[in-house]
């Protein structure tokens, strides 16, 4: 049989070509086939990987238990002895919890993970004292809710256990056994150890520095497609080169049963996809996304089929390289004689009378996504189900019709079922109520994305929220916090964080006692509990229920003098009210810069609407952004102008290290 691996890349947009190796299941010899078109120069681009990586770590990990220096169902604490939490439960945290995703560890990726140009160790150092604070949001083992952090654990294992730094353990017992010349870590490439063939990235039409994801464990691994699909050979049932098969079968076992659940595996979003199984052929897979970056991998081990496609700009997303891993992985199926079944879910019927016990799933709900979550309203009338987002400025309801079988699909204001199907389900379960939801998304000329869950029955998206009445000083409180923005202080100059660095609360009449938190990036619905705290308090048994943190509002003294709040995320990020920042006025000439906070103003009326220049070390930057904070400029766009024009009501920051300066020229 052909062992067939298959890479594609593209940059900027999804119209990429394509790569094919074939031959043996390992450093295979490249020939082009009927549907590859990729030139040299393309093949060799780099790319980070983005969360594909953490296949890399969970390689490296069943690697060690090969060896029998790794028990995955010994505790953490067995390799990490200062892995501690504020909670004892921590002590139950395995080594295989963190790669299933079920160590109930609520912290996503802290500060300082992905920079400009440069590469710092903080991250690295600084993880185990990091989420030594963080709360659980579930009992270890309860759940499998996507977790980036357990990947970071991961990366300290492997050094501990084997003596060597990440970088040098990928290089040495992962890359380099296998031909991948053009894999490694941010710091591989920053040395120029793996060339300079980095893909370019853009933020609109301008070229921007290369980004470094400091997080190696779970998103910081850089390598070309034919790199990557080659990598994901090691997976080939017969493969040895790299893995047992015990260790292999370990990986690809999913971690529940439970259909109802998502079908991780160890290392893999997936390692069930309901349209091949129905042709019993077993599909693995890993997607990933990095500001600029995206990525997936397929495995399907029995048919010795790879295939990674990496793809690179601001409007791409891990599923469009989704729907091109899919399609390649279905092109060469086909070519087998092997079936693919249709994607394409049934159309439920409708009815227009709703049993009356859905009447007692009316009320509040904190509704989620991968990245996301908000409160929203759910009622019913006699023939649908309303879904109002709450504390947005969407005044429409969004429709459901009820389908006969306990769920509701959504609907247009015609009454039609729309394109993109989604269908929720209501479920009461350990004393809680959930929805449950199936969603189809159709891309009109490349398919339909079911995502990389794996399963066709969805995931569980929402949660009933209980009242949680608080003092009227407390709600009072943070009604007056919700007036003003925040920014972020606390970030290094090289942080892409300042790209997108305004935070805002926003609290609701509609839910008193909530609030919601948001950036740029989404929003977390939080509870308040006094004038200072609030807490993330969801137990959906999901990934909708990833990333979370609590607040603090603390007193700061800050370098400019001025003491005034400071907005902390128990993630690490710190933000300032922008209305504790000093005006930048005509008067300024010289800005003395700090290694722990950027120097925030307000633009002064008197230079609205004017230029500046600025003499400012190499270690420094600068960022300006307009009333409606979008960022207008940065100098880590390649080639930057000197010349910065002051937007009315903008802002501007200037971020260095300590006993630098920046000199303001008007």
């Amino acid at each position: 049989m052909k062992k067939k691996m298959i890479a594609a890349t593209s940059a900027l947009c999804m119209a990429g070509t394509v790569y094919a190796s074939v031959g043996n299941a390992v450093n295979a010899e490249p020939v082009q086939s009927e549907h590859t078109a990729e030139t040299t120069a393309s093949q060799d681009r780099i790319y980070c990987i983005a969360s594909v990586s953490k296949m890399y770590s969970a390689l490296a990990v069943m690697q060690l238990v090969d060896e029998g220096k790794v028990e995955l169902d010994a505790p953490v604490t067995m390799y990490l002895p200062d892995f501690k939490m504020n909670d004892e439960r921590y002590k139950d945290v395995t080594v295989r919890m963190l790669m299933n995703h079920t160590s109930g560890i609520s912290q996503g990726l802290p500060a300082n993970d992905y920079l400009y140009d440069d590469v710092d160790s903080f991250l690295h150092d600084n993880t185990l004292d990091m989420v030594s604070r963080v709360r659980f949001k579930a009992a270890p083992g309860e759940y499998a809710c996507y977790n980036n952090m357990g990947f970071e654990l991961m990366e300290l294992i492997v050094e501990n256990v084997s003596g060597m730094s990440y970088t040098e353990y990928v290089r040495n017992n992962i890359a380099s056994k296998i031909g991948a010349d053009h894999t490694g870590t941010a710091w591989s490439l920053y040395t120029g150890d793996m060339g300079d063939t980095q893909v370019s990235l853009y933020r609109g039409f301008l070229p921007i520095e290369y980004p470094y994801e400091m997080a190696a464990g779970t998103g910081g691994i850089y390598a070309t497609a034919p790199d990557v699909a080659n990598f994901g050979s090691a997976f080939f049932t017969g493969n040895d080169v790299l893995l047992s098969e015990d260790a292999k079968t370990q990986m690809s076992t999913r971690w529940n049963d439970d259909t109802k659940y998502e079908s991780y595996g160890l290392g893999w979003d997936f390692v069930e996809q309901v349209r091949y199984e129905k042709g019993n052929i077993k599909v693995m897979g890993k997607g990933g996304d990095v500001p600029h970056m995206h990525s997936c991998l397929l495995v399907a081990p029995d048919e010795q089929i790879s295939t990674a496609v990496l793809t690179a700009g601001n409007d791409s997303s891990s599923q469009y390289a989704g729907l091109m891993a899919f399609a390649l992985m279905d092109v060469v199926l086909e070519e087998r004689g092997k079936a693919v079944s249709d994607l394409t879910p049934p159309e439920p019927e409708i009815t227009d009378i709703i049993p009356d016990h859905y009447k007692k799933y009316e009320g509040l709900y904190c509704i989620g996504g991968l990245y996301s979550n908000g409160i929203c309203r759910i009622t019913f009338d006699g023939t649908a189900m309303y879904k109002e987002d709450l504390g947005t400025d969407n005044s429409s309801p969004e429709i459901y019709r009820y389908t006969g079988d306990g769920g509701f699909v959504r609907v247009n204001d015609s009454g039609r079922m729309t394109s993109d199907r989604e269908i929720v389900y209501f479920e009461e379960k350990d004393g809680g109520i959930y929805i449950r939801t199936d969603k189809f998304t159709v891309y009109p000329g490349l398919g339909i994305y079911q995502g990389l869950v794996g399963n066709a029955a969805g995931m569980y998206t929402g949660e009933k929220m209980e009242e949680n009445p608080v003092p009227r000083s407390v709600q009072q409180s943070w009604d007056d916090l919700s007036q003003t923005l925040f920014v972020i202080y606390n970030e290094k100059w090289t942080s892409q964080h300042y790209e997108s660095p305004f935070y805002q609360v926003v609290t609701d009449e509609e839910f008193p006692g909530y609030i919601m938190v948001k950036n740029s990036a989404g929003a977390r619905a939080e509870k308040l509990t006094d004038e200072d705290h609030a807490v993330f308090f969801t137990s959906i048994p999901s990934s909708a229920n990833r990333d979370l943190f609590d607040i603090e509002i603390t007193r700061q003294t800050y370098a400019d003098g001025i003491l005034a709040d400071s907005f902390d995320l128990s993630d690490g990020v710190r933000c300032r009210s922008v209305d504790s920042l000093p005006v930048f006025s005509a008067d300024i000439t010289e800005i003395s810069l700090h290694s722990s906070e950027a120097v925030w103003y307000r633009v002064g009326k008197d230079m609205s609407g004017k230029s500046i220049a600025v003499e400012r070390p190499d270690n420094s930057a600068v960022f300006v952004y307009n009333k409606f904070r979008e960022l207008l400029y940065s100098t880590h766009i390649k080639d930057a102008i000197n010349t910065i024009d002051l937007p009315p009501d903008g802002y501007i920051a200037f971020i260095g290290e300590t006993g630098d300066s920046v000199k303001i020229f008007k």
